[in-house]
């Protein structure tokens, strides 16, 4: 019997699931809205009724011996329980590893979705051939998951990754978080949004919107995206210097503004890091999107 993979991105919209052969290659996908504030109970039912579509689907010497599934956190990766993630309302404490085995009948492994995002990119993506990666997410928050020697680095409670929260600048502006400077209140979807606005008094709703703006020659918002970017690169090299690490892999809707944040990141990390590691430092745009998630959930069942 060859041993075929399955995983599942829950997301806060939607879940992905994918079929995926011996050599990791997505060859069957189905796809539905979560409807979240339907409750749990209900995701169970359709995720388990689209993999037993897909498990349909294997060859007859094709065997499954368990799901991975990805979840926005905060989750606990070992009890398999989703804890109270703010997109997904009213699932507080949700056993939904057990409730998906128990419709399936096969064992179900739950890692949070940029972690398993940074497994796929890392064996499959833009990650491959690094002993060591961190992928940043970048969009109205921005969020990290790192691996060190090829294993995901969890820290004490499970809770690594929090790049958003770096500080960058001591007299900064006030983030979301509580704290002042944060790479997230400079380089963070809104906070890209506010600080054009607020040297513009226009009222422009979305990053995507300024993209184009800066695009077209506008000054202000290629001085905004600058200084996000300069922002995120400082974050990288802190990074670069704590943990050693040489690979960013950045991911999010605020990556497709492309070189306009990718430039001045690159630029910044010399100024914020010595030579020895900024020269190392590689910073690049993930390669597999949606099948980040799915590719990294199933990884983990190994």
């Amino acid at each position: 019997m060859t041993n075929w993979h399955l995983g599942v991105d829950l997301g806060a919209s939607t879940y992905k699931c994918g079929l995926i052969s011996p050599e990791w290659k997505i060859v069957a996908r189905n796809e539905a809205p979560t409807r979240a504030l339907d409750g749990a109970a209900q995701a169970a039912d359709r995720i388990a009724e689209h993999v037993r579509a897909l498990i349909s689907q294997l060859p007859n010497d094709a065997q499954i011996s368990c799901i991975g599934i990805c979840s926005p956190g905060p989750l606990d990766h070992k009890t398999g329980m989703i804890v109270d993630p703010p997109n997904l309302t009213g699932w507080r404490n949700v056993p939904f590893a057990q409730m998906l085995s128990e419709r399936v009948g096969l064992p179900v492994s739950l890692e949070h979705d940029a972690k398993a995002a940074a497994l796929g990119e890392f064996h499959f993506g833009a990650g491959r051939g690094a002993t060591s990666m961190a992928l940043i997410i970048v969009g109205t928050g921005i969020g990290a998951a790192m691996l060190v020697d090829g294993k995901l680095y969890r820290g004490a409670h499970d809770a690594a990754g929090e790049v958003g929260h770096i500080t960058v600048d001591l007299d900064g502006p006030i983030c979301t978080c509580g704290s002042q400077g944060c790479v997230e209140a400079y380089a963070g979807g809104p906070a890209i949004v506010n600080a054009y606005n607020y040297s513009t008094r226009r009222g422009v709703e979305s990053a995507e919107a300024i993209v184009r703006a800066a695009n077209d020659g506008d000054e202000i918002a290629q001085r905004v995206f600058r200084r996000a970017g300069r922002a995120l690169g400082a974050a990288i090299a802190t990074l670069a210097m704590l943990n050693d690490i040489d690979t960013f892999v950045l991911f999010g809707s605020v990556v497709k503004a492309g070189e306009l944040l990718l430039a001045p990141a690159r630029d910044a990390v010399p100024h914020y890091s010595h030579k020895s590691i900024s020269s190392r430092v590689k910073i690049v745009v993930g390669e597999l999107g949606n099948d980040a998630g799915i590719l990294g959930a199933a990884w983990e069942e190994k």
